[in-house]
């Protein structure tokens, strides 16, 4: 609207059209005036008509009053009711307007027709014309209410005249006549000025309402989307994704089985490490893309955190049709980007799932379906796939047991130490013993660390177990022969613990064991969880005069790296290294570079996984420092050690000595 036309609108029809609540009332106006013009038009008309009938005893249909006002009906009604034509609020405002002007018309013609009849007819029938001008004109004012302006125009324009000219009269009956005719008119425009004040007021309060409503709805959705959506790269979150799972699965009975696939990228923490976490913000939001591209409408892509991604496909059946999906959408995303003018890798392991027709589906059983296949993906060659089968639920069942063994009270008493020996190669002098822990119950029999650690770190009974077998050890080490010292493994929460060092040293003094006759075994993969606070913790042993050994050096891609920022006093070589130098010649070359490396650092070198006399001479050769295996020493609980002890302080010998027997 223009600015004249909508000082118009504000003078005329007493709305502001450029609020929402001035919009509010103007539609109000519009919609009840709509209602009101047909009955206004035939009330004017049946009041005139009658009041021509009472005068001049007849109507004339071609030239009288009546005729015109029916005429004007038709055109208004023609004009509000005309199909076909978009109502906006312009046009609603032009069509009141228009209302103000024709009932200015309307109402001049009354009046004139009335001072024509008051100065032509009988003074008999002059109350007559009094009476029909009063009804019609208070008629069509309340008829009008919606629309104030023209509401007053009736009064204005036909009694105010009318009772002008009969108080001028000298009939009596006539003058106060006029005079209560004056006084319901001025009641009259009283209520419609109260009636206006009270439309407004109820549109002002609807349309705040309104607003309330819209921006309650509004901060609704925005939560609801922040809720359920990934803020990186757009994609639904966990959340959506789950709850999308449950709606998927209670239509599975009715729709038939659907297919679920787990993503997970391969050497992601490297791209952060190495390129910064732009670089890796930028390749979640190209796999999102990629992985959008490659399902397409066909299901449901989200993240569900970190770099793993979950997939969801309606009307999967059967696991052909779940390997032809997987490797087309891993041929989509396992290709290069190109980051800061860089060139990065991207590949991805895939995991899939598919719902039991007809069986007893949940959520967290498909899902966990489908980690299972995705573990088995990544034990494989990068980029790998894998779909769900029946074989993969044993180690699914198998934790769920141990689990519920862990959860037992005192469950840290049920463990038990053994101790292998550490030999040095050259002597065949046993320096150290390792404490392995071990767990066997009644249900399920052994069960290894490699099995247990895990589960009780992600129960956190870890630390207990941990701080139990640790006192065991310190107090049976205490016992041995002066030159031999305890070897220990810290688990990623002791080493990653803020004031974990001043505990274990603690329990040493408490235990009478010296700092000097501890080592302490670290993995490069506990490394990772805080370097920072391992590297204080490391620090704060070596001072106290422990010594520190990398464990499983080789078996991770930043075992170099450590040995640049931390100090260690051994590395123990990882088996696969020292098992794959005994039939390859690469292997022995590998082995060799590596025991070279840290002689060239100054750092001894501990070989594990020695089963063989072969291995055994290899590792003498290349200058391997010292070793543990089964071939010298099986472990063993700490009564069975006194036999290894005989010989006294100077004399510490394993059970095989094999290159004695053969100077002999």
């Amino acid at each position: 609207m223009g600015m004249v036309f909508n000082r118009l609108v504000r003078r005329l029809l007493d709305v502001d059209p450029l609020t929402a609540s001035g919009r509010a009332l103007l539609e109000e106006r519009y919609h009840s005036l709509r209602r009101q013009v047909p009955i206004v038009y035939l009330l004017g008309f049946v009041n005139l008509s009658g009041m021509e009938l009472a005068t001049v005893g007849k109507l004339s249909m071609g030239a009288n009053l009546p005729t015109f006002i029916a005429a004007c009906a038709l055109i208004r009604l023609w004009t509000w009711f005309m199909p076909g034509k978009a109502v906006t609020h312009e046009v609603m405002a032009r069509r009141m307007i228009q209302t103000v002007v024709f009932a200015s018309a309307v109402c001049l013609a009354v009046c004139w027709r009335c001072m024509i009849l008051l100065n032509t007819s009988d003074p008999a029938s002059h109350m007559a014309v009094l009476l029909f001008g009063g009804l019609t004109a208070i008629g069509v004012s309340y008829g009008l209410t919606a629309l104030p302006a023209a509401g007053r125009i009736p009064l204005l324009l036909i009694i105010f005249p009318l009772a002008g000219m009969a108080l001028l009269s000298r009939d009596p009956q006539f003058q106060w006549a006029a005079f209560s005719l004056v006084v319901v008119a001025a009641l009259t425009m009283r209520l419609l000025a109260v009636h206006n004040g009270h439309m407004a007021d109820v549109i002002r309060s609807r349309s705040l309402i309104a607003r309330q409503i819209e921006r309650a709805e509004h901060a609704h959705h925005e939560a609801v989307f922040a809720a359920t959506t990934d803020f990186l790269t757009g994609l639904p979150n966990r959340r959506a994704f789950v709850a999308a799972l449950e709606e998927e699965v209670a239509r599975d009975s009715c729709w038939g089985p659907f297919g679920l696939a787990i993503l997970d990228l391969d050497r992601f923490k490297p791209v952060n490490d190495t390129f910064g976490h732009g670089a890796g913000d930028a390749l979640l939001k190209e796999v999102a893309q990629r992985l959008l591209r490659a399902v397409g409408r066909r299901g449901l892509v989200a993240r569900l955190g970190g770099d793993e991604f979950a997939i969801l496909l309606p009307g999967l059946e059967n696991p052909a049709e779940a390997g032809f999906v997987g490797a087309h959408i891993l041929s989509e995303v396992n290709r290069p980007m190109t980051f800061g003018g860089r060139k990065l890798e991207v590949s991805a392991c895939c995991g899939f799932a598919i719902s039991e027709r007809g069986g007893q589906n949940s959520p967290s059983r498909v899902m966990a379906d489908a980690d299972l296949a995705l573990y088995e993906a990544k034990d494989g060659p990068p980029g790998g796939f894998c779909v769900f089968e029946a074989r993969m639920e044993a180690p699914r069942r198998r934790r769920a047991q141990i689990e519920r063994a862990l959860q037992v009270p005192k469950i840290e008493e049920q463990f038990r130490l053994n101790f292998q020996a550490i030999v040095q190669l050259e002597t065949g002098r046993i320096i150290a013993y390792e404490a392995l822990a071990r767990w066997t119950t009644p249900e399920l029999r052994s069960v290894s660390p490699a099995e247990f650690v895990p589960i009780a770190e992600q129960l956190h009974l870890i630390d207990d177990i941990n701080t139990y077998l640790m006192a065991r050890a310190f107090e049976e080490a205490a016992n041995w022969p002066e030159p031999i010292r305890l070897s220990f493994n810290l688990s990623a929460i002791q080493l990653c613990a803020g004031g974990s060092a001043e505990i274990l040293l603690e329990a040493l003094a408490a235990s009478g064991l010296r700092p000097d006759r501890l080592q302490v075994e670290v993995t490069e993969t506990a490394l990772l969880a805080d370097l920072d606070t391992a590297r204080a913790n490391l620090a704060s042993l070596r001072e106290a005069g422990v010594t520190i050994v990398l464990d499983d050096f080789g078996a991770g891609f930043a075992s170099i790296g450590y040995l640049r920022e931390l100090r260690f006093d051994q590395i123990k070589l990882d088996g696969a290294i020292v098992t794959a130098a005994k039939d390859s010649a690469d292997g022995r070359r590998l082995l060799s570079a590596v025991i070279a490396l840290c002689d060239i650092l100054g750092v001894m070198t501990v070989a594990e996984h020695i089963e063989s006399e072969d291995l055994l001479d290899l590792l003498k050769e290349l200058g391997c420092t010292a070793g543990q295996g089964f071939w010298l020493h099986k472990p063993a609980p700490a009564e069975s050690l006194a036999a290894l002890h005989e010989g006294g302080p100077g004399n510490v010998l394993p059970l095989r000595l094999p290159w004695r027997r053969r100077a002999a």
